[in-house]
């Protein structure tokens, strides 16, 4: 473990000084940019998506709960919105609930989150261990332990409307999802705390789950309550694209995500559950442009398949009988739910204020009046 606690210190390092040296020389990179191809761009892919229609009420009644469970900080102005753009279709009730269920996980990633874990004192990180034990080890049951802090209580609160108000099924599926989601994010995420570094697909894998984004793309159903018929869908041979699908959608949101936050995550708090620095890592020889430009092609590969993928199953549900009209609509609606979905994760980041900086190497994260060189 000392071998990779140093090798791990010194390429961390060595990527900090690069950094350093990339926003001395004022030069920067569009995420954009790197994402694109061919004649497809994120912007115009993105230009259609607006917010929730009743997001100033939703925002306001969401943080009345969250003051009133504690769990409030002054920063969830800048990711509650995330939902919001998320499944803009959604039920009014049903994206109340959501965006809830969402300031309560940012509230545990902001105070015992896998970059900022490793920082807390030792009582500190048994705390909150035992609590990430106590919520992940939550059941169908949803009964609260004794001695409940505030977040429990909001967090069995969220889940038993969500419950009332889905298939069982479903609301199993979304409950696990969840709850490893909790277990597997709140702790240290370093290669060092591992023991091992990680390849980068193990750390695709890994992220996948420690974002959120599984269970965020299984919640398209719920929003307006749209559930999928897996039986059909699997006699019809769409299951097998479908998972893909999904998968990739989470992928895109999570990957893309951690472009935006790589200066939160490696810069400020010396993290290297990121991908750039999984990249870094295992490439020892990269230089920093290049560790960049090796991250977003994996990103902007997830979204040439994602895409792909959905043109075919919108083709083989053409040739479905026309007896099946009803699960096809459901299905061709759930895709729209997909696409909203990735144009959120991208829209969302650029519009949210949790990444921006004054000096940045992203011109998506930069600050107004930051003035730099774009590359």
């Amino acid at each position: 473990m000392k071998r990779t606690m140093s090798l791990t210190a010194r390429r961390m390092a060595q990527i900090q000084r690069q950094y350093l040296q990339q926003l001395m020389e004022g030069t920067t990179f569009s995420i954009a940019d790197l994402l694109n191809f061919g004649s497809f761009t994120l912007q115009d892919y993105c230009k259609k998506l607006y917010p929730h229609p009743q997001s100033d009420e939703i925002i306001r009644i969401a943080q009345a709960f969250c003051e009133e469970h504690n769990i409030w900080c002054e920063n969830a102005r800048h990711y509650i919105t995330c939902e919001l753009y998320l499944y803009p279709d959604a039920q009014f009730d049903r994206m109340l609930a959501m965006v809830e269920n969402n300031a309560i996980d940012y509230y545990l990633n902001d105070v015992a989150g896998r970059d900022l874990f490793g920082h807390l004192k030792a009582t500190e990180q048994q705390d909150a261990r035992n609590l990430m034990k106590r919520m992940a080890s939550v059941d169908h049951h949803l009964s609260l332990p004794e001695n409940a802090t505030p977040v429990e209580k909001a967090n069995i609160y969220i889940l038993k409307f969500m419950k009332e108000t889905s298939p069982a099924a479903w609301f199993e599926e979304f409950l696990q999802l969840y709850c490893y989601h909790i277990d597997v994010t709140h702790k240290d995420g370093n290669s060092d705390a591992l023991g091992h570094i990680p390849t980068v697909e193990e750390y695709i894998g890994l992220r996948c789950h420690t974002s959120g984004m599984h269970h965020i793309v299984l919640l398209i159903e719920y929003a307006d309550g749209n559930f999928l018929n897996k039986e059909w869908c699997a006699a019809a041979g769409i299951d097998v694209y479908l998972q893909r699908v999904n998968f990739l959608t989470a992928a895109f949101g999570c990957l893309s995500n951690d472009l935006f936050s790589f200066e939160k995550e490696v810069i400020d708090n010396s993290t290297d559950a990121n991908l750039l620095m999984a990249i870094a890592l295992n490439h020892p020889d990269y230089s920093f442009p290049e560790v960049i430009n090796s991250a977003a092609k994996i990103v902007q590969d997830v979204l040439v398949e994602l895409l792909d993928l959905m043109d075919k199953i919108n083709v083989q549900l053409s040739l479905a009988p026309a007896a099946d009209a009803d699960k096809i609509a459901r299905l061709h609606q759930h895709l729209k739910g997909i696409d909203k979905c990735v144009q959120a994760s991208w829209l969302w980041q650029v519009y949210t204020k949790r990444y921006k900086r004054p000096a940045s190497i992203w011109v998506e994260t930069q600050l107004p009046n930051a003035t730099a060189k774009a590359v």
